[in-house]
């Protein structure tokens, strides 16, 4: 026998894996998957121009409420939920804040050091430090025009199976949403000028817990890094910034 005649009765078996094969990638297709975007790809540029010679006015920018109903830091160790993360996370969101508000190039800024030494002058308790009238007066000791002070309205963390396209069997995407309320007080009357809000959604199938954690480490002292927690918490904090600055009347109206 030929080995032409030998090699025909494989060809069923091979056609039969094939056959699999496809129907796999048929279910596939058909099941939800997930939208994945790269760590950091899609920061959002700001829309407003930045301002030149026009009078700026001098903004002095607030730590940031942190409520922990609204604010999930489950993901990290129970070693680094101490008493002082909701405070930190506060102050360190302030930083990032401020140099967005910075990138912006709309506003003069108090040095955040000055602003923190009156912080811890007044030695203001957690109860009333987030008051609006105890802020304005905060900003009319560093000298400033206008106090941004906001909250974060919601930071949630969530890991879930999904197919995803180029991960065989599926893979656990992490998504970061987070939401901010930023605010313009006159300190002078304590009036809020211009209020924004902001959302920030960013996703990952290959991020990492320790990833995560990481990230919500550094925010603790300012600092954010290309990460779906810098990038989600940079988007929500520039729609919220410039939304409340196109709410600003000139400086001098």
């Amino acid at each position: 026998m030929s080995p032409l005649r030998r090699s025909r009765p494989a060809r069923p078996r091979s056609l039969a894996g094939l056959l699999a094969v496809l129907v796999a990638f048929a279910i596939a297709a058909c099941a939800p998957t997930a939208d994945v975007a790269p760590a950091g790809a899609e920061l959002r540029p700001f829309r407003l121009a930045p301002l030149g010679a026009e009078p700026r006015y001098l903004v002095a920018v607030y730590d940031v409420e942190t409520d922990p109903t609204r604010v999930d830091v489950s993901l990290l160790p129970a070693r680094d939920r101490d008493a002082r993360l909701f405070t930190d996370l506060g102050s360190g969101i302030g930083d990032v804040v401020t140099r967005e508000l910075f990138e912006l190039d709309r506003f003069d800024l108090v040095e955040r050091r000055n602003l923190a030494a009156i912080l811890l002058e007044q030695d203001l308790g957690q109860s009333d430090r987030f008051d609006p009238s105890t802020a304005a007066n905060v900003g009319r000791l560093v000298g400033a025009d206008l106090i941004l002070v906001g909250a974060v309205t919601e930071l949630s963390i969530d890991r879930s199976s999904a197919v995803v396209p180029g991960f065989l069997g599926g893979a656990t995407v992490t998504t970061v949403v987070v939401e901010v309320e930023l605010r313009f007080v006159d300190v002078a009357t304590g009036r809020i000028l211009g209020l924004g809000t902001g959302r920030g959604v960013a996703r990952d199938a290959e991020v990492s817990i320790d990833a995560v954690q990481q990230a919500l480490r550094l925010l603790r002292v300012g600092t954010v890094r290309q990460s779906i927690v810098a990038t989600s918490l940079r988007n929500a904090i520039r729609e919220a910034v410039e939304a409340a600055a196109e709410r600003l009347p000139p400086k001098g109206d």
